[in-house]
């Protein structure tokens, strides 16, 4: 892994509470036991709260993650990074991902 995405990765792996760990052939991230991010095919795709899927969906590019029968699905929003000028963009939203996160798995 290289580039841009190589450089979230090694940020993601820095945070405090953060583990990686790969689920269902997906690089994913978790806070506290809670998934809040993973690697997707353009980007990385973050779960968020409603109000803020609605504000990603805006971002060019950006698309939310099929439901497949799993009504949580619908909080995945795939942020596109493709170029290393994308990268704080992601991490914006990383980082919010991240604090709902640790929110939904409450105090440890």
């Amino acid at each position: 892994m290289s580039g841009p995405i190589a450089t979230i990765v090694e940020r993601l792996c820095a945070w405090k509470d953060v583990t990686r760990a790969t689920e269902n052939g997906k690089d994913s991230f978790y806070v506290r036991g809670q998934i809040f991010a993973y690697l997707g095919k353009k980007g990385v795709v973050v779960r968020l709260a409603p109000p803020q899927v609605i504000e990603a969906l805006k971002i060019q590019g950006a698309k939310r993650q099929p439901d497949d029968g799993d009504p949580h699905s619908r909080e995945f929003v795939e942020i596109p990074v493709n170029g290393p000028r994308e990268v704080e963009r992601a991490m914006m939203w990383l980082r919010r991902a991240c604090r709902l996160g640790r929110t939904a798995a409450g105090p440890v």
